[in-house]
């Protein structure tokens, strides 16, 4: 578990944040950021790193659920491998990313949590 990760609620978006974290890195100041954009249903969560990431859905879960993994945001989910790569571009989220749509970056990542 990262402990260094902080979840910023999205100002005007209910059940959208922005995700910040960091990891050890061999080069530059020895560290590698991470940022992402997660939606919650309060069930279900979908996510998306625009470095590099898919969309990637997971499901909040009790702890005695036969595949639950503690998780930064839920106390346990399930749904590792429930994601999409070709989605993202499908879906048009790096050119919403950079346009500042953030309204339909949040909308298309309900969409995928709703599913």
């Amino acid at each position: 578990m990262n402990n260094n990760i902080k979840c910023v609620p999205f100002d005007g978006i209910e059940n959208a944040y922005v995700v910040i974290s960091g990891y050890k890195a061999a080069t530059g100041n020895g560290v590698k950021k991470c940022m992402s954009f997660f939606y919650d249903n309060g069930e279900v969560g979908a996510e998306w790193e625009p470095d590099n990431g898919p969309i990637t859905v997971i499901y909040k879960c009790d702890k005695d659920h036969n595949e639950a993994e503690k998780h930064w945001f839920y106390d346990y989910y399930t749904g590792r491998g429930h994601w999409s790569q070709l989605a993202v571009n499908e879906e048009e989220l790096p050119e919403a990313f950079l346009m500042g749509d953030y309204n339909y970056l949040f909308a298309v990542l309900k969409k995928w949590a709703d599913r």
